[in-house]
């Protein structure tokens, strides 16, 4: 049962009508009309919140959305995960230091190849972080470009060799040979396909200068004594340009005076008679000059008398096929020096080869087929200028009294070398 609001009368709890007072027991609430909105107002309104949510998927859009970062040079700063990395190409020696240019010189019509450095350090602090970099990184490609018709050149795809290089991020070797005297360029550009499909690139342009090449044999000048060689090398030193190449091909004879080299660097390549005896210095030769171009000795004999050194030299020199035999130190490589020898042989000496260098740049590390036999020490590290390692593939170490005294703990490769 329920009451009627009106006059109290009992009523059924469906009753609608209250026939004691004849009043309605329903409650009417009150209606609201529609409130107008103008069409302008709904249409603003409408265009605010359209491009409230394009603006909310633009920022995220561009929050996700992969970059590219090139700025045309060797450098690049690179933020991920609230750290900031200096991306650079750069020197061995200068490894935060971006080189915007790398300089290349040689004769025409020569192959030569030479390493490109990529590192990654915390920008900013002078720190590697080689390793923490390399880990958003996907995959890596180089390219040359611009190459003009007289330049052939070409580069490998980035590898990374610490044992080469430590703390560098990877190295592009680089190929090139051109047909023409002259400067040339070329652009290398280096990619680096990260992970979250941001990519990087570096460039590097590459400046080549080609040079000409003198050639002196016995009908050029007199070459019989090592006074001859002096007034050649005079001759040479005032009327060849410094940065073109000079071969000097000795005839088959022995110079018995010491000759010291401390200007401009020439190759000098030996010969054989018909009996077979080589070019041969029976005292020192001595390689003074600073230059950084390298001094190339090819087929000739360091013959020694129980004392003294064969070659002592403060500068870079490659050995080919030279023989050293009978002195106290067969080849001395000394202060700012890095020498390097392929199929050569030192054999009775003191001690066959000795490295005591404060600094030097290498051209190569490598010292391949040589022969080490009877030496009181065949090699003796002292002090080497450079973290890389020497790498003695194929070469032989034979009765030495002791095959390599590694006083400094360089690094050594002695994967295919002979120890008898």
């Amino acid at each position: 049962m329920k009451s009627c609001p009106h006059c109290g009368r009992s009523l059924p709890e469906e009753a609608s009508f209250c026939p004691c007072c004849a009043q309605t027991v329903n409650v009417r609430k009150g209606v609201c009309p529609p409130r107008y909105i103008p069409g302008r107002v709904l249409y603003s309104t409408l265009i605010v919140f359209a491009a409230a949510a394009v603006l909310v998927l633009l920022a995220f859009g561009t929050r996700s959305r992969p970059k590219v970062y090139d700025n045309g040079n060797a450098e690049v700063i690179y933020t991920s995960q609230g750290t900031a990395y200096q991306l650079c190409v750069a020197w061995a020696d200068a490894p935060f230091q971006p080189a915007h240019q790398r300089y290349a010189n040689g004769p025409a019509d020569e192959v030569y190849r030479y390493p490109v450095l990529l590192y990654a350090n915390l920008a900013g602090s002078e720190t590697y972080a080689d390793e923490a970099f390399l880990e958003l990184v996907d995959h890596m490609t180089a390219e040359v470009t611009g190459l003009d018709k007289e330049l052939q050149m070409i580069c490998a795809q980035p590898v990374r060799d610490t044992d080469y290089v430590p703390n560098s991020a990877a190295i592009v070797y680089v190929n090139y040979v051109a047909t023409a005297t002259g400067e040339h360029t070329a652009e290398l550009t280096i990619s680096l396909h990260m992970k979250n499909g941001d990519v990087i690139r570096l460039h590097q342009m590459q400046m080549v200068e080609i040079y000409g090449t003198h050639d002196y044999t016995v009908e050029d000048a007199p070459m019989d004594t090592v006074q001859d060689l002096e007034a050649l090398l005079k001759h040479i030193e005032e009327t060849v340009d410094q940065k073109e190449q000079v071969n000097i091909h000795l005839p088959p004879v022995t110079y018995t005076e010491k000759l010291v080299l401390d200007g401009r660097p020439v190759n000098l390549t030996g010969s054989r008679d018909e009996s077979g005896n080589r070019t041969t210095f029976t005292d020192t030769v001595q390689v003074d000059t600073q230059s950084g171009t390298v001094w190339f000795f090819e087929d000739i004999d360091f013959m020694g008398q129980g004392s003294g050194t064969g070659l002592s030299a403060s500068a870079r020199v490659y050995l080919t096929d030279c023989r050293f035999a009978g002195w106290d130190t067969g080849v001395l490589a000394h202060t700012n020096s890095w020498v390097v020898a392929h199929e050569s042989i030192f054999e009775n000496n003191g001690v066959g080869f000795h490295v005591n260098a404060e600094n030097g740049s290498p051209s190569d590390s490598r010292f391949l087929d040589d022969v080490f036999r009877g030496n009181g020490t065949a090699v003796l590290l002292e002090q080497v200028p450079n973290q890389v390692p020497l790498k003695f593939s194929g070469s032989q170490f034979e009765s030495n009294g002791q095959d390599i005294d590694n006083r400094c703990g360089q690094k050594l490769e002695l994967e295919g070398a002979v120890f008898k």
